[in-house]
């Protein structure tokens, strides 16, 4: 059974009553499951990592970004995501899998996106087989991880129950 934790909940429903837009929501919610470091480290599946989860070929070793530094590379980064969902999504849906898509295009990347089941699904209007697929993505190279578990199962959530209203 998919669960959105309690903290989450709060936070989201008090975006909601705020009158965020999805972006603004889908930014929230993915900085809450990455985290912040200012400084590069390496994440569980060796990948360079710095600020709210941002990898790729400009994050190097000994790196350090100011919190408005990072702030853009996430935004850079999920405007990124959902100019993705634009390209690919030919179906409407909801604000809650919007941001709950957004942030598995965030981590999963365009590639995976565009070739997987979730899309193709989504494509054929199959949302509860769909919103079934996020569970199939908690491991990283290899690797089965617990924070990846617990955030694909707020991502289900979300898609079969939308934004949370209080």
């Amino acid at each position: 059974m998919p669960k959105l934790p309690p903290a989450l909940r709060k936070k989201l429903v008090a975006l909601v009553l705020a009158g965020a837009g999805t972006v603004g929501v889908a930014t929230s919610y993915t900085a809450y499951w990455e985290g912040k470091s200012n400084e590069t480290y390496i994440d569980p599946t060796g990948t360079p990592t710095i600020c709210y989860g941002h990898t790729g070929p400009d994050v190097k070793p000994g790196m350090v970004k100011t919190d408005a530094e990072c702030l853009v590379l996430l935004k850079q980064d999920m405007a990124w995501a959902f100019a993705a969902i634009k390209r690919y999504v030919k179906v409407p849906l909801t604000q809650g899998q919007t941001v709950a898509l957004a942030s598995w295009v965030f981590w999963a990347g365009e590639t995976n996106f565009r070739n997987s089941t979730l899309l193709r699904l989504i494509n054929e209007g199959q949302m509860p087989a769909a919103c079934g697929q996020y569970i199939r993505w908690i491991y990283s190279k290899g690797q089965k991880l617990p924070g990846l578990e617990a955030r694909r199962s707020a991502d289900e959530w979300l898609c079969r129950y939308d934004l949370p209203q209080s």
